[in-house]
This record gives C-alpha cells, structure tokens and sequence, in this order.
C-alpha cells in the first residue's frame, strides 16, 4: 500500500460522518470573502463564502487535509488549524444554517473562486477521486439541510391563491369602489408597505408578495377594510380586476392583519 493510500485508511478512520450541527454561542452574519467553521458533531466544516443571493449562499469547501486534496490554493487562518486548501466541492447555506457559523477569517474572493473553477474541471481519479466521494459523503448533512430549504421554499411558492373580481365585489360599497378604480398613471411601479407586502401591477390585476415573516401565519387580508381573504397567509395573493388599478390606491387600502394566538 502506497502512501496516499495509508492516509486515505487513516483519514477515513478518524474524519467521521458529520450528523448534526452545534449552534455558535454569538453568531454574527455571514457575507461574501468570510471563511466560516461549521462545527459539527464529528469535526468542523470549514468554507468561504463566494456568493451571496440572499435567500442562500455559495460556499466553497476548504480541508484541513493538504495532501489528499491535491492542489487547491492554500488559506491561512488562525483557528483550530492554521492552513486549508480550497476543494472542488461546495454548498448552499441557507439563513437557518448561518447560526451553526464562526467566522474564523476574511479572504479574497476572486482568487478562491478562480481556483475552485480550476479544480472543478479535472478529472480526479484513483485516491483523490475516492478522498472527495468520502468528503462529500462525510459532510451530506450540509446538502441535506439545502434540500429540506428547497422543498419548503418550493412549497411557499406553489402557495398561490387568485381571487376574482366578481367574487369579491359584492362586499364594497360605491364609495370603495371609487377608491379601489382611482385613475391609473400611466407607468405604475411597485407598491411596497415593507413590513407587510409588496404589490405589483399585472395585466388587469394586481400581485400580492408577502413578507416573508407574515407566509404561513393565520390571518386575513383587507382591501378598504374589507375581509377578501382569510386563511394561512401565503406566499403571493393574485386579484383579477378584469381591468387596470391604481397600485398606489390599492396600497392605501390593503391591510394584513395577523391573529395573535397563532403561534406557539
């Protein structure tokens, strides 16, 4: 046996499955060039940050492990160890996963992703290829928890509900409806109450985009004070006027109101 081949055995003895996450005593945000360590029950995860998407970010792996890994460019940080080297593996960490992270140092982005991109194109074979199969497999917990992100996220976007018109209008008096049909400017933007929504014009219509706080959570939905909707707010709310409105009239008249007891 060679020795790659002895360190690999070794390697794959001592770096075990990483199955669950230890939340950071003060966690801080995370941004793009940040290296973070994920601490895991099983060893760290380390990582930098290479983009940022809001919703999640672009990860890089980096490894304590400098010989297996081949050639990735060499990090220099001060934490548990003082070296790492960029792999051609990466992850999506979501909001809910920054609270497991420590940021342990700040990097040059461009450079990491240079040479991940440089990495990404080999062709691994023999021991290194076997390293990172077990690396992905060691660290599966990360891709896992992006996969239960995906499926929620998917779920909140399918939560569309349209309303009509002529579902609706029976509850609005004359004097609403002057309100709701105001005159329409001829180039309308989006409609924003930040804390609550965000309206858009659609041909005849508008969208409704909740805040991400209210998805989910049982309330209703007025339009000048009247009940259109009631229900688990969901991600978007579609009213089909059958004509132009006013996006800045219906801001001034759309409300969401959120029951109290809801949670817990």
């Amino acid at each position: 046996m060679n020795y790659l081949e002895e360190r690999l055995k070794i390697y794959m003895r001592d770096a075990k499955k990483i199955r669950k996450f230890k939340s950071v005593s003060r966690p801080r945000g995370v941004s793009v060039g940040d290296v973070v360590c994920l601490y895991g029950d099983n060893g760290p995860i380390y990582a930098v940050v290479i983009d940022d998407d809001k919703e999640t970010k672009n990860c890089v792996v980096l490894t304590p492990e400098l010989i297996l890994s081949g050639e990735g460019l060499l990090v220099r940080v001060n934490h548990l160890v003082s070296l790492l080297r960029v792999t051609p593996l990466n992850f999506y960490l979501t909001r809910d996963m920054e609270k497991y992270c420590e940021v342990v140092g700040k990097v040059d982005v461009e450079r990491i992703a240079e040479s991940y991109r440089k990495l990404k194109e080999k062709a691994y074979r023999g021991v290194r290829k076997r390293f990172y199969r077990y690396e992905v497999k060691r660290i599966e917990i990360v891709y896992n928890m992006f996969l239960e992100f995906l499926n929620e996220f998917e779920e909140k976007a399918s939560d569309s509900i349209v309303l009509e018109w002529d579902e609706i209008n029976h509850l609005f008096d004359r004097k609403d409806l002057e309100t709701v049909f105001a005159d329409v400017a001829v180039a309308q933007g989006a409609g924003v109450d930040l804390s609550k929504f965000l309206v858009v014009a659609i041909e005849n219509g508008v969208k409704i985009v909740f805040a991400d706080e209210l998805i989910g959570k049982v309330g209703r939905v007025l339009l000048a004070g009247k009940t259109i909707y009631s229900g688990r707010i969901p991600l978007q709310l579609q009213i089909d006027f059958h004509r132009p409105v006013s996006i800045e009239a219906i801001v001034k008249i759309l409300d969401v109101q959120i029951e109290e007891t809801q949670e817990g």
